[in-house]
C-alpha cells in the first residue's frame, strides 16, 4: 500500500510518460546539440547519440523510477527502504537528498534560461530588432545579460509561478505542465517548423545534420555524445524517485522511460532542423553555447519575413519549457520536505522555490565566475557522480529479484538487457563523462 505522507497518484501512465518528458526536452541540448551533430559527422554522430542514451541515460532514470516504486516516498526514504530490503547502509538515503539540491541547482539553471528566452522573445516581437546587424543583436543581449537585477525580477516572477504548480499537488500542477504546456510547446514548434521550410533552403541542413560522414566521426565525438546525453533526460537528479513513488502501481517502466526518450530525441531533432536552417539562411555558422542560441537565432529570426512573429513564438516556447522543467525539478525537494519534515506540501513547494532564489542571488550577483562555475561543476561533474552511484547502487547493491519485481510488467529480455547495462556499461560510461571534465 502506499505510504500515507504520499498523495494517491494520477491514473495514466501517460502524464508520467510527459511529466519526464517535459524535463527531458527543457534540459535538452538546444544549445549544444545542432553544433555537436554538424561537426561530429551528422548521422554518424546521432547514431552515437541513441548508442549513449540508451548506455546512460535510459537505465539510470528506468533505476530511479524503480526504487521511487519499490519505496513510495521522497528519494530520501525511498533509498532508506531499498537500501532495507538489501541488507545495506541506511546512510543511502543521503544520496536521494544529494540529488534533491541538485535538482534545484538545474532548476535554478532552467528558469535563467527561461528569462533570457522570455526577454529574446519580448525584444523580437517588439520589432526593435528588424533588420539588425548581427552586432546590434549581440549588444542588446548583452546589455540585458549585464542588467541582473532585472533578470532577479524576473526570475522571481516565474519562480512564484513555478512553486505555484508545485504546490497543486502532483496530479493537478503536473497534470497541467504535462497536458497542456507541452502540447501546446509540440503545436507551435510545428508551426515554426513549417515557416522555416518556407522561407529557408533545406538542403545545407540536409548535408549539415543528415548525412553519414564517418570519415569526420572519431572518439572523441562518442565522449561528447555521451555527455549531451547524459543529461537530457533528467537521470541523477531525483526526479524518478520521486514521480514513481507517486505513480500507479504496476507500470511498465522500462517501456515509459522509453518512450521519455524517443519524445526528447522526436523534438531534440525539430529544433535542430529549425535552428540550422535559420542561422544558414542568415549566413551564420553554427556555434555551440548561448552565442547560437541567443544572439545568431535572433538575428537570423529579424532578417527573416515574419521572422519577428515567429521568431517571438519560438523564444516564447522555449521560454515554456524551460519553465516546465524548472518547476517539476521542484518536486524531490517539495515531496522531500512534504514526507520527511511534515511541512505539507504548499509549505515545501515554497520552501524549495526560495531555495531556488537563493541559488539564482549567488549565480546573478556573485560576480560572472559563480555564473559560469556553477552550471560547469553542477553538469561536469556533480551530475555524472551522481549517476554513477545510483547505477552503482541499484545495479550491484539491490537485489535481482526485488528489481525483478518491480519491473514484471516487462519482458524478461528486456529485464535482462536492462540489468546488464545497468551494471557492467553505465557505471563506466558516467566516469568516462566525469573524466571529460578532467582532460
Amino acid at each position: 500500500m502506499l505510504d500515507d505522507n504520499i498523495p494517491q497518484p494520477w491514473r495514466a501512465r501517460s502524464t508520467l510518460v510527459l511529466t519526464l518528458s517535459m524535463v527531458a526536452v527543457g534540459l535538452g541540448n538546444l544549445q549544444r546539440f545542432p553544433y555537436l551533430m554538424g561537426e561530429h559527422g551528422g548521422g554518424a554522430f546521432f547514431v552515437s547519440y541513441l548508442v549513449a542514451l540508451c548506455v546512460l541515460s535510459v537505465p539510470v532514470l528506468i533505476a530511479e523510477v524503480v526504487i521511487g516504486s519499490l519505496g513510495r516516498g521522497s528519494s530520501g526514504l525511498a533509498l532508506h527502504w531499498a537500501a532495507s530490503v538489501g541488507n545495506r547502509d541506511s546512510r543511502w538515503r543521503h544520496l536521494g537528498i544529494a540529488q534533491a539540491l541538485l535538482g534545484l541547482v538545474f532548476s535554478a539553471v532552467a528558469i535563467l534560461t527561461a528569462v533570457w528566452c522570455v526577454h529574446s522573445a519580448r525584444v523580437l516581437y517588439s520589432g526593435q530588432m528588424a533588420s539588425a546587424s548581427a552586432i546590434d543583436v549581440a549588444a542588446e543581449f548583452l546589455a540585458f545579460v549585464d542588467d541582473r537585477p532585472a533578470q532577479f525580477s524576473q526570475t522571481l516572477m516565474l519562480l512564484v509561478a513555478a512553486g505555484s504548480v508545485s504546490a497543486l499537488g502532483i496530479r493537478f500542477g503536473m497534470g497541467f505542465l504535462a497536458w497542456v504546456c507541452l502540447p501546446a510547446v509540440a503545436i507551435t514548434l510545428l508551426g515554426v517548423l513549417d515557416f522555416t521550410i518556407i522561407y529557408t533552403d533545406l538542403r545545407p541542413v540536409q548535408d549539415f545534420l543528415f548525412s553519414y560522414q564517418s570519415d569526420q566521426w572519431q572518439m572523441s565525438a562518442f565522449w561528447q555524445a555521451l555527455g549531451a546525453a547524459g543529461i537530457t533526460l533528467g537521470a541523477g537528479l531525483g526526479l524518478g524517485m520521486a514521480l514513481g513513488a507517486q505513480s500507479p502501481p504496476g507500470l511498465p517502466w522500462g517501456r515509459s522511460v522509453l518512450a521519455v526518450a524517443v519524445i526528447d530525441t522526436s523534438f531534440l531533432i525539430v529544433t535542430a532542423v529549425i535552428v540550422s536552417a535559420l542561422l544558414f539562411e542568415s549566413n551564420v555558422a553554427p556555434v555551440e553555447g548561448l552565442a547560437g542560441l541567443f544572439i545568431g537565432l535572433p538575428y537570423a529570426f529579424a532578417n527573416l519575413p515574419l521572422g519577428e512573429v515567429y521568431g517571438a513564438l519560438f523564444f516564447a516556447t522555449t521560454a515554456l519549457v524551460a519553465w516546465g522543467a524548472a518547476a517539476v525539478l521542484l518536486e524531490p525537494t517539495v515531496l522531500l520536505l512534504a514526507n520527511e519534515w511534515q511541512l505539507g506540501r504548499v509549505s515545501g513547494a515554497v520552501l524549495g522555490a526560495t531555495l531556488v532564489v537563493l541559488i539564482i542571488a549567488v549565480m546573478l550577483f556573485g560576480g560572472n565566475l559563480p555564473l559560469l562555475r556553477v552550471g560547469t561543476w553542477s553538469m561536469q561533474w556533480l551530475l555524472p557522480c551522481s549517476v554513477f552511484v545510483t547505477a552503482w547502487f541499484v545495479g550491484w547493491l539491490m537485489p535481482r529479484p526485488v528489481l525483478r519485481g518491480e519491473l514484471y510488467r516487462e519482458p524478461g529480455w528486456l529485464f535482462r538487457v536492462w540489468w546488464f547495462v545497468l551494471r557492467w556499461l553505465a557505471p563506466p560510461a558516467s566516469l568516462v563523462w566525469l573524466l571529460q571534465a578532467v582532460f
